[in-house]
């Protein structure tokens, strides 16, 4: 029997493209039981637009309007545990989804009752909607995806937080997931999907199910609207510099092996190893940054130990980013 769907929309101040992604939701081929919306105090005119569409969805829709604004991560986690149905979509305003993604999705919770998370692909697409050349993972994973365990495959490919919008996981491991305080201290995707990674059976739809769009605006937009990939990459090495972004790095992992630790079976998984491993990685590019005199001893340990290969998204750039940054202090320790 298909499980129920609800989809888990957040807003925030999104009437430029809302539109577009409700007509999405309402063409699926299997719709959503419910619509969950909650609005992060918009002032433009996404309210207007939600009740408008809300009187002719072929759907429920249930709106909700925050009265002090969350941000998107505490957003998310409100919609998520107002949703009814047995497996909770995330969607986001700006994007848009193509017929069959519930459809899909659905099928892979429908074959196999143990799946505590399906995902899927997008490909990027521009403010105008146009694809973005390159702007899909698709062919990069899916050999590797075959292999192996999705959640394992997807861990040492270093694909550590999955976009909320690719993600669908059982409604009822909410209650799993957030049971501690310090759940709340982690963006909102990156805690689902690691936590779920390890807890639950993967799937992955190896297709692209919806465009997401990038338009300069999103809240995940570092470098806005700049396009010389010269630029782009002096940007993100400047940003890696700074010892605060390290930090910040550090600490999610740390709340994530905390809250792993209380589950017995996942201790010797060879991910949560690999875990304690990025953990180690961090914790020594902060020694590098705080340090002048001793930047270049630790600098070349750390590459030579391998662990910026194997440890980090873009190696390349954190490199750089340890040997040219200023030393600095960290106000935490």
């Amino acid at each position: 029997m298909r499980p129920t769907a609800s989809v888990a929309l957040i807003t925030f101040n999104g009437a430029k493209y809302l539109q577009e992604q409700l007509d999405s939701l309402a063409k699926q081929t299997v719709l959503p039981d419910e619509l969950v919306v909650c609005d992060d105090c918009s002032t433009d005119a996404t309210m207007e637009i939600l009740h408008r569409f809300a009187e002719s969805a072929p759907f429920p829709v249930r709106i909700f309007q925050n009265e002090k604004n969350l941000g998107w991560s505490a957003n998310f986690h409100r919609a998520f545990f107002l949703c009814e149905k047995d497996v909770t979509f995330f969607c986001d305003q700006d994007d848009i989804w193509l017929p069959k993604k519930i459809e899909k999705m659905l099928s892979a919770f429908e074959r196999e009752p143990e799946v505590g998370m399906v995902l899927s692909y997008d490909h990027r697409v521009d403010a105008a909607g146009k694809l973005i050349p390159w702007g899909c993972h698709l062919h990069h994973l899916t050999p590797f995806l075959k292999k192996e365990n999705n959640f394992q495959t997807l861990f040492k490919m270093r694909f550590w937080g999955w976009a909320m919008h690719n993600m669908a996981c059982r409604t009822v491991l909410r209650e799993i997931l957030f049971c501690t305080e310090k759940s709340f201290s982690i963006p909102f995707d990156i805690y689902v999907y690691m936590m779920l990674g390890f807890l639950s059976e993967v799937r992955t739809v190896p297709e692209v199910c919806m465009y997401f769009r990038r338009h300069g605006e999103n809240v995940t937009t570092r470098s806005g609207k700049v396009k010389n990939p010269l630029k782009l990459f002096w940007n993100a090495t400047k940003r890696h510099s700074d010892i605060t972004y390290i930090l910040s790095k550090l600490q999610i992992w740390y709340c994530l092996t905390e809250n792993l630790s209380q589950f017995e079976q996942v201790k010797e998984k060879p991910e949560f190893v690999f875990a304690q491993n990025v953990i180690a990685h961090l914790e020594n590019r902060l020694r590098i940054h705080e340090s002048f005199w001793k930047r270049l001893p630790l600098w070349t340990t750390e590459l030579f130990s391998g662990r910026y290969f194997t440890c980090s998204g873009k190696p390349i750039r954190n490199i750089i980013s340890d040997l040219l940054a200023f030393p600095q202090k960290r106000e935490n320790k």
